[in-house]
């Protein structure tokens, strides 16, 4: 399935209207930047509107200006971003709780799940260039530290996660 990754305009905020029917239709109305991933194959599952946040927190992402930290930050590239934002989608669509997602001052990007006794961070380098990082208070689910290309590493956890 191709997918195409758009940054809207800044001014937007997504308003999901026909929320019971299969398949939602999201609007946007003034607020601040979004991220729009198309197509948006969301399931019904309880995460739709943490997905949405995130995709609007990737959309204020995408507009940071260098030294958005009021120091040296760097600005995620779109590159990275759109890589990311792809990464996501594929996690939403499987039924995975949203992370939080935020900037690094290097110009990396964050996921991070801490929750049901499991950390999980996948921080987004560069397209194609992910580390993982994942604990288990548990321990049902085997310690990670590693970088790989994808997000196949993860899974594991982040299903356990889902089935908490």
């Amino acid at each position: 399935m191709n997918q195409v990754v758009q940054v809207l305009d800044s001014s937007v905020q997504p308003i999901a209207t026909n929320p019971g029917s299969q398949a939602a239709t999201v609007g946007y109305e003034s607020a601040s930047a979004t991220l729009d991933i198309l197509p948006l194959n969301t399931k019904r599952h309880p995460y739709v509107v943490d997905w949405i946040n995130a995709r609007q927190r990737l959309g204020q992402i995408a507009s940071l200006q260098p030294g958005w930290n009021s120091t040296r930050g760097i600005s995620p590239d779109r590159h990275t971003l759109s890589f990311a934002a792809t990464e996501l989608a594929a996690l939403e669509r499987l039924g995975i709780p949203a992370p939080t997602v935020n900037p690094s001052p290097d110009g990396a990007l964050y996921a991070e799940w801490h929750a049901k006794g499991l950390d999980l961070e996948i921080i987004f380098e560069a397209p194609y260039r992910i580390v993982m990082l994942i604990e288990d208070a548990r321990h049902l689910v085997p310690t990670y530290t590693g970088e790989g290309t994808d997000l196949a590493p993860a899974l594991e956890a982040l299903k356990a996660l889902s089935a908490r």
